[in-house]
């Protein structure tokens, strides 16, 4: 992993993201790059023009100030762009935050996506945050890792994959076990069924994760439940995972993880941090 992307707000919320962007970036001696943007209305009248300029630049400059402090607290604290093992810097843009991520991740290489998320309540921040992350996994090609507002600190020892058999899983599955190696954590592959199914698909799925992954701390699971993220979340929290992960598709079981029930669920209500891959055939 080379370059984490991590968007702020300056909030709360956002900074939990931020302390978990930093932990990686230690460990995986990456560059992290914090992104804020602003956006103002379309105006249509020269003199609200004038005042929208004027208001994009005092915006711009307090912006441009806050990330400065930011990036003087990471120097500070934690060794950053010095001898920290990792770098960081600041990319401050008026634009949409999707359009820039996806821009960022297409044409700058970044590997990964980390921002916060939150419960669902009606303050502004919670919902501009739960939105921007909603809209970012459903729309930009990049594994995100979201990070729940009442998160404590980072740790990464044990994550938790959801999977169904399938050949996006293999793909999947290497980039959690990258993330993985920089902690030696351990990876449990987790398959939920409502009732019995054939136990040769399951074993031959098994042998060939660990063809795949010679010498990696992976162990799989069948769990029984009649609600299949029910089944997943009661897992996690028994076992004390650290992150789920699990693979956004457009067909298969799993797509019920992000029917808009369980992505309330799962982001806006944010209990758990989340990584979410997307599907790709090995």
């Amino acid at each position: 992993m080379r370059k984490i992307l991590c968007p702020t707000d300056f909030s709360a919320t956002s900074g939990k993201a931020i302390d978990y962007a930093v932990y990686i970036a230690q460990h995986a001696g990456a560059h992290l790059s914090l992104v804020h943007v602003i956006h103002l209305p379309i105006v249509d009248t020269s003199e609200t023009a004038m005042v929208a300029s004027e208001l994009l630049g005092e915006q711009m400059r307090d912006a441009a100030e806050q990330l400065q402090a930011i990036c003087r607290h990471l120097e500070e604290k934690y060794g950053a762009n010095r001898d920290g093992e990792f770098t960081c810097d600041y990319i401050l843009k008026e634009a949409l935050l999707t359009d820039i991520t996806e821009q960022l991740t297409a044409e700058e290489g970044y590997d990964l996506i980390v921002m916060g998320t939150t419960g669902r309540d009606n303050t502004l921040e919670e919902l501009l945050i739960g939105s921007n992350t909603e809209t970012i996994i459903e729309e930009v090609e990049c594994p995100v890792l979201s990070i729940p507002a009442t998160g404590t600190s980072p740790k990464i020892e044990k994550i938790i994959y959801a999977s169904d058999y399938s050949k996006e899983d293999q793909v999947a599955l290497g980039k959690v076990v990258e993330l993985g190696s920089y902690f030696s954590a351990e990876i449990e592959v987790v398959h939920v069924v409502k009732s019995e199914e054939d136990h040769e698909k399951a074993e031959a799925f098994w042998k060939e994760l660990q063809h795949q992954f010679p010498g990696v701390p992976l162990t799989f699971h069948e769990v029984h439940n009649r609600h299949r993220a029910e089944g997943l979340k009661a897992y996690y929290k028994e076992t004390g995972g650290d992150v789920l992960a699990i693979v956004r598709k457009k067909k298969g079981f799993l797509r019920e993880l992000f029917t808009q029930s369980l992505a309330e669920k799962m982001t806006y209500q944010a209990e758990v941090p989340l990584l979410v891959l997307h599907g790709k055939k090995a």
